[in-house]
């Protein structure tokens, strides 16, 4: 029988590749080919991970235009429009280029909603079975939610409020954001495909399969969510990871001070005074600091050397690190909140933009996290919720409330037993054709030369 073969494409930081990566490598443990659609910055990880890279722009800049790049990518007002106007929708035609070459011998196409927006058009140019995944709650866009996605104060709790005013707000949103996504509406109508299904919102979806891949703690399905819609949990990457150093396992295993763990994660934001002025909160606390800076977050300036009590590191393994936590503090990725979530370690939450606000929202309202507007961030503030971490008992009681309840869930299974009973409506012979672009149906050149 032929091996079948999936190809996940996915655009954007850590946090939108490793729930791929997750269920990518059970896949290939359960006999199947996999590969992995994405920016070139990715590949070492995809290939670590023992999967099949195939490249799929845009590529974000490296330096020395990355810090400006990603300034704008995470602004918490013009993030949104600057990643789709600017970033994602100009490059949709090499987009298509290259996941059309990547998919070319492909069964089943797994595409990351709203930001891998070439994979509906190849579906629908091609036949090529298709389901998509999202990772966030908020990008499933129930009027039933509160709407996490608008930068402006008060109007998203009056929507929640009143569902007839989100209704409104919300037609207003689509029709202004289609201006974003015109070269993506252009592009299918060369296409000969239907323009209508907007790119970021309906469009998104498969009418074969949506992946739900967020923990139900976070938040359950609504009645607007697509009809093909289905809640697996978060896939959980636990692969690529290595033995802690010796000097960082002897730093976690001091009890002198309680541990408080401060990252910005993969999140591209430019990390300015969050880590001074988590030194300084921690000083103030007497707690030690553990800095993960990875990415841009090497930029971050710090004392040299630093005192006894805290110790800087470009990459730690969280499930190696959280079980020695008192807190952590972070930026609000969904990644992120849901590992902290299963070590049962209250949070303190600083979103910059995109998703994270309306994750660290639905995270403290269920009582085991505090946030912190990043215009309100500082030494003092982070200082206070750091003892009110430490000190509220209900905090504690509710992560480890939680923790017991997403130690249960495996969404890397769920996940790929849906992907799996995709590909068995399919039948035996799959959907393997020879596609392409001209020149990649005669070459194994990509569109791009590589």
């Amino acid at each position: 029988m032929k091996q079948h073969h999936v190809v996940f494409a996915t655009a954007g930081s850590l946090g939108d590749l490793y729930p791929f990566l997750a269920i990518g490598v059970e896949l290939q443990r359960r006999g199947y080919k996999v590969s992995i659609a994405t920016s070139m910055e990715h590949r070492d990880r995809v290939e670590l991970a023992g999967l099949a890279f195939r490249h799929m722009r845009p590529d974000p800049p490296g330096a020395p235009d990355a810090a400006a790049f990603f300034a704008r990518y995470m602004h918490p007002k013009t993030g949104a429009e600057f990643v789709y106007r600017d970033y994602l929708s100009p490059a949709i035609r090499q987009s298509h280029a290259d996941l059309l070459f990547a998919t070319r011998d492909a069964d089943l196409l797994v595409s990351q909603s709203l930001m891998a927006m070439a994979a509906p058009l190849v579906a629908a140019s091609t036949g090529l079975p298709w389901i998509s995944a999202v990772f966030q709650p908020m990008t499933l866009f129930s009027l039933h939610d509160r709407p996490g996605y608008l930068p402006v104060p008060l109007l998203p709790d009056l929507c929640a409020r009143y569902p007839e005013l989100h209704a409104r707000v919300f037609y207003y949103v689509r029709k202004h954001t289609r201006q974003w996504v015109a070269p993506v509406a252009a592009f299918r109508q060369e296409l000969r495909l239907d323009a209508e299904p907007h790119p970021m919102y309906e469009g998104q979806h498969s009418p074969r399969r949506v992946l739900a891949m967020f923990s139900p703690l976070l938040g359950g399905r609504q009645p607007d969510w697509p009809a093909s819609a289905v809640q697996t949990g978060t896939a959980v990457y636990v692969g690529g990871q290595q033995a802690l150093p010796s000097a960082l396992q002897a730093f976690l295993e001091r009890r002198d001070r309680p541990l408080a763990v401060f990252t910005l994660s993969s999140a591209p934001g430019v990390p300015g005074d969050f880590y001074r002025h988590a030194l300084a909160a921690a000083a103030r606390e007497g707690m030690r600091a553990l800095l993960v800076t990875s990415g841009l977050s090497a930029s971050a300036r710090l004392p040299s050397p630093l005192p006894d009590w805290a110790m800087r590191v470009d990459y730690a393994p969280f499930d190696g690190v959280l079980p020695h936590a008192a807190v952590m503090v972070h930026a609000g990725g969904i990644g992120t909140i849901f590992r902290a979530m299963r070590a049962g370690v209250p949070q303190v939450i600083m979103p910059q933009a995109h998703d994270q606000a309306d994750n660290a929202r639905r995270l403290a309202r269920l009582g085991a996290a505090r946030v912190i507007p990043a215009r309100r961030f500082g030494a003092g503030v982070l200082g206070r919720a750091l003892h009110a971490a430490l000190a509220d008992t209900g905090v504690r009681a509710n992560a480890e409330s939680l923790a017991a309840l997403a130690r249960q869930e495996d969404g890397v299974a769920r996940a790929c037993d849906e992907i799996e009973a995709q590909l068995r409506m399919l039948g035996g012979h799959g959907h393997h054709t020879q596609r392409g672009t001209p020149c990649a149906a005669q070459s194994d050149m990509q569109p791009d030369g590589t």
